[in-house]
């Protein structure tokens, strides 16, 4: 009977073992999904400021995509859209801007600053994967 018990708990502590296990080192990580953040904050596009006859805006790369992911843009003005990343969990360490074509390596914690001219439309702009996504949004 005391042989049966060990075998019996034994066997329990290799299942919850296993377990663990893989939910400490085996989960799932796709470092391209960034976390999503509310609808509310996603859907209102960032004010650009102008400065030195430039449109201007900052964007930071988080755990949570481009944040903001939505810039309103003039046509015609020029723009300086600086670009940080703030984290490596994502494979957001580029942007590119198809349309313009700008493709930027972002090392992490450094601003990189892409400068353009936009025209009338609406613009994505991505990580070189094309996963993580932002958009302008040009009047």
């Amino acid at each position: 009977m005391a042989s049966r018990k060990s075998i019996i708990i034994i066997g329990a502590l290799l299942v919850a073992a296993v377990t663990l296990s893989a939910a400490a080192f085996g989960g799932s990580r796709n470092y391209c999904k960034a976390k999503k953040s509310s609808g509310q904050e996603r859907a209102q596009a960032a004010r650009v400021i102008e400065q030195d006859g430039a449109q201007t805006a900052t964007v930071e790369v988080t755990d949570k995509g481009f944040e903001p992911s939505s810039l309103k843009l003039k046509a015609g003005a020029p723009a300086k859209v600086t670009f940080v990343r703030k984290t490596d969990a994502t494979c957001a360490k580029e942007v590119v801007i198809k349309e313009y074509n700008i493709n930027r390596k972002l090392p992490l914690n450094e601003p990189v600053t892409v400068e353009f001219t936009p025209h009338k439309g609406e613009f994505s702009f991505a990580c070189g994967m094309d996963m993580i996504k932002g958009k302008l949004i040009v009047e």
